[in-house]
């Protein structure tokens, strides 16, 4: 899903956008990689959505230490933190990751 209001302010209170802001080239090379991957096994053709990214860049948001590490500070157990993450990643990167094309 993209990233929502009520996800960004949800993800502003914790400071998981300063977080971001303070890596963004790591999650930047990650969702480049991620959206390469996508492109490559996907249909020849086929629209790449943000949805079909952040889909795949989840998996790897799950064993990064940094997250993990920052979620475990905050005591963020659910699921839906590290879905809101990537949907802040895909939503910041898009056009600079669509540039590829």
């Amino acid at each position: 899903m993209a990233l929502t209001l009520a996800a960004e302010q949800r993800l502003e209170r914790v400071e998981l956008i300063q977080f971001f802001d303070t890596s963004r080239q790591t999650w930047l090379g990650a969702a480049q990689r991620t959206y390469g991957f996508v492109r490559r096994d996907f249909p020849q053709g086929a629209l790449i959505r943000r949805d079909d990214v952040a889909k795949a860049l989840i998996p790897i948001l799950e064993v990064n230490e940094a997250l993990r590490d920052r979620l475990n500070e905050y005591k963020l157990r659910q699921k839906f933190w590290i879905s809101d993450f990537a949907d802040l990643i895909i939503d910041r990167v898009w056009d600079e990751i669509r540039g590829e094309d």
